[in-house]
C-alpha cells in the first residue's frame, strides 16, 4: 500500500532524525531502543545530517515521511522510490568509504555492525566537510579514519614567472623546512591553510611522487622567504620520507603546490599507506628490539592469529644488528633467518613434557665401539641442550677488547685532517668520520651530502659512549644507530677485532612449560644484572658436566604466549618478572593490507565485515564473562586473510568457529545456544549474524 504523508522542508526531515535517535538513546524504553537498532542495520541508504556538532545517520524510508514513528513506519512503510524522489530535492546521494567508517563507528555504540552504504548528504556540503566535522569533534570520529589525513600536494611552476625552477639546494640552507604556496584566495591553493597541524602531506611534481612531509607549524608569511621563493604563504613541514627510497630519508624542500584531500583508491594514497604501514612495522619491531636491549628477555603475548611467532623472526634480526633486509618483507627476513638458523639464532617450543635435560644439559645414552667399530655398550654422557648451545654460540676473544679499539681509532681520526672514509653497512655509500679531542660525538657526514655549511658541519654526530654499548650488544646509538654500527664495523676491521656477537633464542608458547621444570637453577642468571656483563654476575655448577656456567649479556630471549590458553595456569611469577611482555591486537588493516595485494575488494568486503561482526560479538557486554578482555579473545587476523572465498570459508568454518566453539564451552564467552547457532549460521556464509537475525521478515527485506 502506497504512503503520501511525504516531507515537505529538510526541517521535517531532521525531525524524523531526532526521533530516531531519541529511540536509539532509550528515551522511550528498551522497545523502542531495539527497534531504532534494527532499523539503523538493515537500510540501504542513509541520510546524514550534522545535528547539534553532531554526525546523524538515518535510514532514507524512515526520514521521508511527515513526523514519521514507530508505530506509523510498522503500519507502513511506503514506497522507497518516492521517499528518495522527496529526499533528492535537499540531498545529493553519494558513496563513500569515509562516511561507511563513520557509520560503523556509529553502530559501534550499540553492539552492532552492517555493511557499506549510500548516503544522501545536503547538496551544500562535501563529504570532506563532513570528514573535518568529525575530525574536530574527536569524540564522534572513528580512530582508523586515517586517510582524512593525506593530503595530495601536486607540484607547479609559478604563473608569471616565466617557468622558474624551485631552487631545493637553496632551500637547504633554511633554518626549518616549509612548504609555500600563493595567495590565500587563489584556487589552486585555497585548501592550503584547512591542512589541520599534524596532517601528513605526499609533495608530487606531475605523476611523480617526491616526498612525504608532516605539517608541524600553523600558517605564516614570510617576506624574506616569499622574495626568495616566489611564495606568499608557508607551513613548517617535518620531512618524513623521499620517494626514491623512503626507508632513508632526506631533506629536501620544496615550494608551490596545488593542495587537496586524498582519496581511497588513487595512487598517492596507496603511496601514504604503504609508508605508514612500514613505519608502523619499524616502530612495533624497534620498540621489541630496545625492549631487548634493556630486558633482554620480551614474551609477545595475545590471541591465536595475532602473529606473535610470524613478528619475532624480524625482532630477531633487528636486535642481532641485521640491515640490509627489509624487516616488513617477510619473505626476505625469512630467508636470512634461516641462514642464522642454529648458528645465531634457536628456537624451541615449551611443552609439559620438556625438561631442564632437554633445555640445559642432560645424561644421554651414547653408543660405545671398539676399534674395529663393534658396539661394546652404552654409556650416558652429558650433552648440550639447545639454551646451553645458544649460549655458547656467543664468541668471546679476551685478547683483542672492542672499547680499548674504539680508543684507539679515535686518536687516529683525531681533527678534521685526519677524518677517514668508511663504508656504509649497506656499503652502497660511505661516510666520513673524525674526531675532536675532548668531544664527547663523533663528527660523522656523508660523502654524497649536498650542504652548502662549512665543510666540517656535522649533521650526524655520534655519541661515543652510546657506540661503545652498542659494540657490546648493550645499547644503542638510537639517532644514528646504521652509521654507528658502521663505525663499529669499520673498528673492527681496523684491529681484526672478533667481538662477541649476539645470539637471539625464540621460546615458543612459553607458558606451556613448566618453567621450574625446565630452567632449574638458571632461572635467576635470566635477569641482566645476573648475566656475565651485568653488575652482579653469577655462575652455577651444572650438574651433570660439573663445570661452571653463567648466561651471557648477549643472549636475547623471545618468547610467544596465547593470552586464551588457560590449560596450563598462569604464567610462572618468577619468569614473569623477567620478562618485558608486548601485546599483540588482532588488526584489521593487516586485513586490508593482504586482500589489497590480491587486488580483491569484493572478498576484502566479506572478511572485514565478518572480522568486525565477531569483534562486535565477543564485546557484547552480555557475552562478556571473566577477567578476560577483547584483545585476550578476539580472534587474530590471520584467520580472515585467504586468497579465495572457499579458503576463507573453510577458514570460518574449520577454525574461527570451533575456536570460538571453545570459547563458548570454557565459559571465557557467554552465548546461549540459539544465539550461537544464528552467529554460526550466519559467518558460515560470509554474513554478519544481525543480517540474519531478522531474514524472515521477507516483506520487509523488500521494501528496504
Amino acid at each position: 500500500m502506497d504512503r503520501y504523508d511525504f516531507i515537505e522542508t529538510q526541517e521535517d526531515i531532521v525531525s524524523n532524525i531526532r526521533t530516531l535517535y531519541s529511540y536509539l538513546q532509550g528515551e522511550q524504553g528498551d522497545e523502542y531502543k531495539s527497534w531504532a537498532i534494527e532499523k539503523m542495520i538493515r537500510g540501504k541508504n542513509y541520510v546524514v545530517e550534522i545535528i547539534d556538532s553532531m554526525i546523524c545517520f538515518a535510514p532514507s524510508r524512515f526520514v521521508g515521511y511527515l513526523n514519521n514513528s514507530k508505530e506509523k513506519h510498522e503500519e507502513n512503510h511506503g514506497d522507497g522510490t518516492q521517499t528518495d524522489e522527496k529526499i533528492k530535492a535537499y540531498y545529493q546521494k553519494v558513496q563513500d568509504e569515509r562516511l561507511d567508517l563513520l557509520f560503523q563507528n556509529e553502530l559501534s555504540k550499540y553492539g552492532v555492525s552492517s555493511n557499506q552504504k549510500r548516503y544522501w548528504i545536503s547538496n551544500d556540503i562535501t563529504v570532506d566537510d563532513i570528514i573535518r566535522i568529525s575530525r574536530n569533534k574527536t569524540k564522534y570520529a572513528p580512530q582508523n579514519l586515517e586517510f582524512d589525513k593525506y593530503w595530495h600536494i601536486q607540484m607547479h611552476l609559478p604563473e608569471g614567472k616565466g617557468g622558474t625552477q624551485i631552487n631545493s639546494t637553496l632551500m637547504l640552507l633554511e633554518p626549518e623546512p616549509v612548504i609555500g604556496t600563493g595567495e590565500w584566495d587563489d584556487g589552486q591553493c585555497r585548501n592550503f591553510k584547512n591542512i589541520d597541524n599534524g596532517n601528513i602531506v605526499l609533495v608530487r611534481k606531475g605523476n611523480q611522487a617526491i616526498a612525504l612531509c608532516q605539517i608541524i607549524g600553523q600558517n605564516f608569511t614570510d617576506a624574506n622567504l616569499t622574495a626568495k621563493y616566489i611564495n606568499v604563504n608557508f607551513r613548517k613541514v617535518k620531512i618524513l620520507s623521499w620517494a626514491d627510497d623512503y626507508k632513508q630519508p632526506q631533506s629536501r624542500l620544496f615550494s608551490q603546490g596545488t593542495f587537496s584531500s586524498c582519496s581511497k583508491n588513487t595512487e598517492q594514497y596507496k603511496y601514504i599507506k604503504d609508508w605508514l604501514a612500514y613505519m608502523n612495522n619499524k616502530a612495533f619491531t624497534d620498540k621489541c628490539t630496545n625492549l631487548l636491549r634493556s630486558k633482554h628477555n620480551i614474551i609477545l603475548q595475545g590471541a591465536p592469529g595475532t602473529g606473535k611467532t610470524y613478528n619475532t623472526a624480524a625482532i630477531a634480526l633487528d636486535v642481532l644488528g641485521v640491515s640490509d633486509v627489509d624487516l616488513t618483507d617477510h619473505v626476505a627476513v625469512m630467508n636470512r633467518y634461516n641462514e642464522l638458523l642454529d648458528n645465531r639464532i634457536f628456537f624451541t617450543t615449551f611443552h609439559q613434557s620438556l625438561d631442564y635435560e632437554d633445555f640445559v644439559e642432560g645424561l644421554k645414552p651414547h653408543v660405545q665401539a671398539n676399534a674395529n667399530g663393534d658396539s661394546i655398550g652404552i654409556a650416558y654422557e652429558p650433552e648440550d641442550g639447545i639454551f646451553k648451545r645458544a649460549c655458547n654460540a656467543v664468541v668471546t676473544d679476551e685478547s683483542k677488547d672492542i672499547i680499548e679499539c674504539i680508543d684507539d681509532y679515535l686518536q687516529q681520526i683525531n681533527g678534521f685532517e685526519n677524518r677517514k672514509e668508511i663504508p656504509t653497512i649497506s656499503g652502497r655509500s660511505s661516510l666520513y668520520v673524525w674526531w675532536n679531542d675532548g668531544n664527547t660525538t663523533i663528527n660523522c657526514r656523508s660523502t654524497k651530502s649536498t650542504s652548502k655549511r662549512e665543510k666540517e658541519y656535522t649533521p650526524s654526530p655520534l655519541n661515543i659512549e652510546k657506540i661503545k654499548l652498542q659494540a657490546l650488544g648493550k645499547g644503542s646509538e638510537n639517532n644514528w644507530q646504521q652509521y654507528a654500527q658502521a663505525f663499529i664495523e669499520a673498528v673492527k676491521k681496523e684491529y681484526h677485532v672478533k667481538a662477541n656477537k649476539s645470539v637471539v633464542l625464540i621460546i615458543d608458547e612459553i607458558n606451556r612449560g613448566n618453567i621450574s621444570k625446565i630452567f632449574g637453577e638458571l632461572i635467576t642468571l635470566l635477569e641482566s644484572d645476573k648475566r656475565d656483563k651485568g653488575q652482579h654476575p653469577l655462575k652455577v655448577l651444572l650438574p651433570y658436566s660439573k663445570t661452571l656456567f653463567g648466561v651471557p649479556s648477549n643472549l636475547y630471549i623471545i618468547g610467544t604466549m596465547n593470552t586464551t590458553d588457560r590449560s596450563t595456569g598462569t604464567l610462572d611469577y618468577a619468569l614473569r618478572r623477567r620478562f618485558a611482555f608486548v601485546t599483540l591486537q588482532s588488526n584489521l588493516d593487516v586485513i586490508e593490507k593482504h586482500y589489497n595485494k590480491l587486488n580483491n575488494q569484493e572478498l576484502k568486503i566479506k572478511a572485514i565485515g565478518l572480522f568486525n561482526d565477531i569483534k562486535s560479538f565477543i564485546m557484547n557486554p552480555k557475552h562478556q564473562c571473566g577477567d578476560f578482555g577483547i584483545d585476550d579473545l578476539m580472534v587474530g587476523h590471520s584467520y580472515f586473510m585467504a586468497s579465495s572465498e572457499d579458503e576463507l570459508v573453510n577458514k570460518v568454518e574449520f577454525e574461527i568457529l570451533p575456536l570460538i566453539a571453545e570459547y563458548i564451552s570454557d565459559g571465557i564467552i557467554n552465548v546461549s545456544n540459539e544465539e550461537k547457532t544464528k552467529a554460526f549460521q550466519a559467518w558460515s556464509n560470509l554474513q554478519p549474524m544481525q543480517v540474519v537475525e531478522k531474514a524472515v521478515d521477507t516483506e520487509y527485506d523488500s521494501l528496504i
